[in-house]
């Protein structure tokens, strides 16, 4: 990821992260691009709710969680440009 001047995006920002991504098969990797909730970080990457409950109690009474969120993990290593929306 390239160096900035800017703090690291925290937990609850909404990014956009542009990044390189595998091809299985394809002529060469991928860039892609991806808009989420950066709802974890660690040292190897950001994990990006992309589908996401706004109300904890809405998601604490559906049986069905696991199936109604969705999110990525970016590895920052392949991150070529992230910004915090809010």
């Amino acid at each position: 990821m390239p160096k900035s001047s800017k703090p690291a995006p925290t937990v609850g920002d909404i990014v956009h992260v542009k990044f390189w991504d595998h091809s299985n098969g394809g002529e060469r990797p991928m860039h892609f691009e991806v808009t989420g909730w950066l709802t974890k970080v660690t040292r190897e990457g950001y994990q990006l709710h992309f589908w996401k409950y706004i109300d904890p109690v809405d998601a604490a009474a559906d049986d069905n969680k696991k199936d109604n969120e969705d999110w990525w993990w970016i590895v920052r290593k392949a991150i070529t440009d992230i910004k915090v929306l809010k």
